[in-house]
């Protein structure tokens, strides 16, 4: 042993005390709790992003399936699964003649053009998701 050893009391082949092992364990522990929380928070946005793309899909299905309208004023709705679906239309304004009477009321039976509306909806963890689509489909009676 070294004059310098002697003096410090401590041996060149020492180890960590126990304090210096607590303190590693420490910020090892902090940063397996970050690692673990980006984690959850990926998972649950992925469940999210599924359900957001399972919800599109079954919109835009009930928009297919209903690629005209055959009664004007319809209001379907159904589940399917977790989600719940309805399909709502009215009469759209005429593009030629809304400017000449943009406050006139439009007529039910007849009209050439419907507004349909998708809404679908399903429960969150906190509150319920809704996704709405809107498009114009032509109602079936001037079709035939």
């Amino acid at each position: 042993m070294n004059h310098a050893e002697a003096r410090s009391g401590r041996s060149a082949a020492s180890g960590f005390s126990l304090l210096e092992t607590l303190v590693a364990l420490v910020i090892l522990s902090l940063a397996l709790g970050a690692l673990y929380q980006a984690a959850a928070g990926a998972t649950r946005n992925i469940r999210v992003a599924e359900q957001y793309t399972r919800a599109v899909a079954l919109a835009e299905s009930m928009l297919s399936a209903h690629s005209y309208v055959v009664d004007p004023n319809m209001n379907l709705s159904g589940e399917f699964g977790e989600f719940s679906w309805q399909v709502l239309s009215w009469p759209a304004p005429d593009p030629v003649n809304a400017a000449a009477a943009e406050d006139a009321p439009l007529p039910v039976q007849g009209a050439p053009l419907q507004y349909l509306q998708v809404w679908v909806r399903w429960p969150g963890p906190s509150k319920q998701r809704e996704l709405d689509l809107l498009t114009v489909v032509p109602f079936r009676g001037l079709l035939e």
